[in-house]
């Protein structure tokens, strides 16, 4: 908050005058933009202060009433309103938290709230509720393990907003095109702390849209989103990644009940890239590699209905060219699955064998035929954060096909 600023004087940079107000929030822009920024000279600067705030409004609500970041009656929310603090200058970046342990605070210049969908305002209104996680007594993932930080507050701020915007995956595509090179990296890993709040989505269809609040609040210090979730679900390491190749599998077509109509023409563009390596056997490509929880989505071609389906399957952990750490945990599941033209999907049998063998009977009206193989160590631990790629574990594999072949688009 502004040090000294006078709210009772409209010459200070932020005043009572240029306010707008709702149950849960108060706006305030500074007089840079003028006491109507509507009719500010420049239109860059211009925003509906009101239709903003009536949509913040139903964010607010819906991250107390829906997903539980704060429990009224014992949160400081019962006091204080949220802030949004309108700037002006050249800084075109929103930012969300807090200050004094007590209030949620929003800062965004114009050009992030000039016209909706509101977004950004979704995504930096729950930076603030996770600070207020936090004020109210829970540790809120709050800190980080040295020289790493934590990507869990950016992945659960795009998870709360498409909560509220289940069309974000459209108006906001460009993270799902990234997502779509790079779901081999590691679940947590900061390359796709903005790309894909997936998981969180397939864990809220699991648990319940309560699940993600209740993960923020019950999380205990030092306990990463995936160790946290183990213990509040009682998940061992196999269902754990039992549970993260389901949900590989789903998102092939993003078959999830709240988001699947919205987001069904996305289905089935999943990349992937493989190199012969002899004898009909192909290796997964370095730079596609999944580490711990990435996955990839690898397009078959498609035989005859009634076809049977074989898979060799061979893990490589520490193979030449790929990194080798904690080559002792390694670990896959992999499987099939058929999307029929009708759009409704076949899943076949979970392997979880490091050298075997898998099959499947292609359906009737097959569309799409997909090998999904995701990264499964038998022991978890904690992903650092810290942007670079060398102490990044990799789960290199190879796969070779009977009945149907490589799509040509995975060949290298």
């Amino acid at each position: 908050m502004p040090q000294g600023n006078d709210y009772t004087d409209n010459g200070s940079e932020y005043s009572f005058r240029r306010m707008a107000e709702s149950e849960n929030i108060a706006v305030f822009w500074t007089k840079e933009l003028g006491d109507d920024p509507l009719k500010h000279p420049d239109v860059a600067s211009h925003f509906k202060v009101e239709e903003a705030l009536e949509e913040s409004e139903r964010f607010y609500k819906f991250y107390v009433d829906r997903l539980k970041f704060v429990e009224k009656g014992n949160s400081v929310t019962d006091k204080y309103k949220v802030l949004f603090y309108i700037f002006g200058g050249k800084d075109g970046t929103a930012y969300g938290g807090g200050e004094e342990q007590k209030v949620g605070i929003l800062w965004t210049p114009p050009s992030r709230m000039a016209k909706a969908p509101y977004g950004a305002l979704a995504h930096e209104l729950g930076h603030a509720f996770q600070y207020l996680v936090h004020a109210d007594g829970a540790w809120g993932f709050s800190s980080a393990p040295e020289g790493g930080g934590q990507p869990i507050f950016e992945m659960t701020s795009q998870y709360m907003l498409w909560q509220v915007y289940p069309e974000w995956i459209t108006f906001e595509n460009y993270h799902l095109a990234s997502f779509m090179q790079k779901t081999h990296y590691a679940f947590l890993h900061e390359t796709n702390q903005y790309h894909s709040p997936f998981v969180l989505e397939y864990w809220s269809q699991k648990h319940g849209i309560e699940f993600i609040g209740r993960l923020w609040r019950e999380a205990l210090k030092g306990e990463d989103p995936v160790m946290a979730y183990k213990r509040l679900t009682s998940t061992s390491q196999r269902e754990f990644n039992d549970e993260i190749f389901d949900a590989a599998r789903r998102f092939i077509t993003w078959d999830m009940e709240r988001v699947e109509k919205v987001s069904s023409k996305y289905a089935n563009q999943h990349l992937s890239s493989l190199k012969a390596v002899g004898n009909g056997w192909y290796q997964i490509a370095e730079n596609k590699c999944p580490q711990n929880y990435g996955y990839n989505g690898i397009k078959l071609q498609v035989p005859a209905a009634g076809t049977k389906v074989k898979l060799g399957f061979k893990g490589v952990p520490g193979a030449k060219g790929f990194r080798a750490i904690e080559t002792q945990k390694a670990g896959w599941r992999y499987g099939f699955l058929a999307v029929k033209e009708d759009g409704s999907r076949v899943y076949g049998k979970v392997y979880s064998s490091r050298s075997g063998t898998g099959s499947f009977s292609v359906p009737e009206k097959t569309k799409y035929l997909w090998l999904v193989v995701s990264g499964a160590p038998t022991e978890h631990w904690e992903h650092l954060a810290d942007g670079k790629d060398e102490n990044d574990e990799q789960w290199p594999y190879q796969v070779k096909l009977q009945g149907t072949s490589l799509d040509d688009s995975v060949i290298e």
